[in-house]
């Protein structure tokens, strides 16, 4: 299996690429009911209006990520490395899982320790259809979008639903 991300030969079936760390959990699952002529699900991801993305260090607390996902509204906040990779996204969901119910202090606990490391990536050329298969299959509500390799925004299921509207 190819890696979309880096073109990595990978064995086939494998969940993660051997070489960047990108998640291939599901890629060979076939898309069903698409129609292949559907202007809006033949969009690419990067016509679409894109939100910017809330970018992080790791070294960030759950509590600087919180206080900066409120100011601005959003459900995630994404993790970058020193070197400005994308390396990981710390949501709403993962705080309830790693941290609330584990009884951690936000103040106290870096967002790497709690992240969900590796995350899906989309690139501007992917059509929504692919985008949509993608949140259904893995259950994520937000996907970064990587271009050149940085990180240019992200799509929300708000805003796939308002590619839909806008139709």
């Amino acid at each position: 299996m190819i890696c979309p991300a880096c073109d990595h030969d990978n064995i086939a079936g494998v969940d993660q690429c051997d070489n960047c760390g990108t998640d291939l959990a599901g890629l060979d699952v076939p898309l069903t009911g698409f129609v292949e002529d559907d202007p809006v699900l033949n969009r690419p991801v990067g016509d679409l209006p894109l939100k910017d993305a809330l970018v992080l260090p790791l070294e960030a607390t759950v509590a600087d990520a919180l206080a900066l996902m409120r100011e601005r509204r959003e459900g995630c906040v994404f993790v970058q490395d020193g070197e400005r990779r994308l390396i990981g996204v710390l949501t709403e969901r993962d705080v309830c899982t790693r941290v609330a119910a584990r009884g951690r202090d936000p103040k106290k606990t870096t967002v790497e320790r709690v992240m969900t490391p590796g995350p899906l990536k989309l690139f501007p050329d992917d059509p929504l259809a692919w985008a949509l298969h993608r949140m259904g299959v893995e259950g994520h509500r937000h996907l970064p979008v990587i271009d050149d390799g940085k990180l240019t925004g992200f799509l929300s299921v708000r805003g796939v639903l308002q590619a839909f509207l806008d139709a």
